[in-house]
Order: structure tokens, then sequence, then C-alpha cells
């Protein structure tokens, strides 16, 4: 499901940026807001991860553990990501925790 949902997300961004440039200027301060500095890319990421969980989005969670990896986010640090995210929205959020632990159990974190 993981490597899916992902082939599809490149596949569907690059549609809609050639279909419209309002497509292609969001991403471009996505692009800039995502970037290091100030705060670190891996830290920006972590944080991407508490912030999926309480939005509850599927594809963004996948999408930002997977930053995380790419940015040598510890196993511990990701975990705390999922759980700050899991304690801001509630019971509801249990069943996006455990698409964490999916995720993080099928690239052998867990």
């Amino acid at each position: 499901m993981n490597s899916e949902l992902l082939k599809d997300r490149k596949k569907l961004m690059t549609l809609m940026k050639n279909s419209d440039p309002f497509f292609e200027e969001f991403g471009g301060l996505d692009d800039k807001a995502f970037s290091q500095g100030a705060i670190s890319k891996k830290h920006k990421e972590l944080t991407m991860v508490s912030i999926s969980i309480v939005q509850k989005c599927e594809e963004c969670i996948i999408y930002h553990l997977g930053e995380c990896l790419n940015h040598n986010a510890t196993r511990e640090e990701i975990l705390d990501a999922v759980k700050i995210g899991m304690m801001s929205s509630g019971s509801t959020s249990y069943p996006y925790g455990r698409l964490a632990f999916s995720f993080l159990h099928d690239n052998k974190i867990l």
C-alpha cells in the first residue's frame, strides 16, 4: 500500500502542476516552507507526522514518515511524533497511529 500510494501521489502531483499554474506555484511555496532553514528539514518532517495524524490524512502520514526516514530521524524521534499527534487528537487517532506503526514495521523500524 505504501509504495502504491506514493507512486500515485507523484503522478497526480505532476498532472496537477501541468494542468494549472496555481498548483505549480502552491507546490513552490510548499517546497520553500519545508526546505532546510532555522528549523531542520528532519524536525519539520517530524512535526508534519504529528500534524498529519491530527488531520487524519493517510497519504500525508505515509509521505512524512518516509521523509523522516530520508532525513535520518531516529526510531525514538518518530515514535514521539506519532505519540504527540495521537495525544493531540484523542482516541479517534488510533487508526492513524496504527497506520504509522504499519509503515514503520514494513520499513523495519519496529
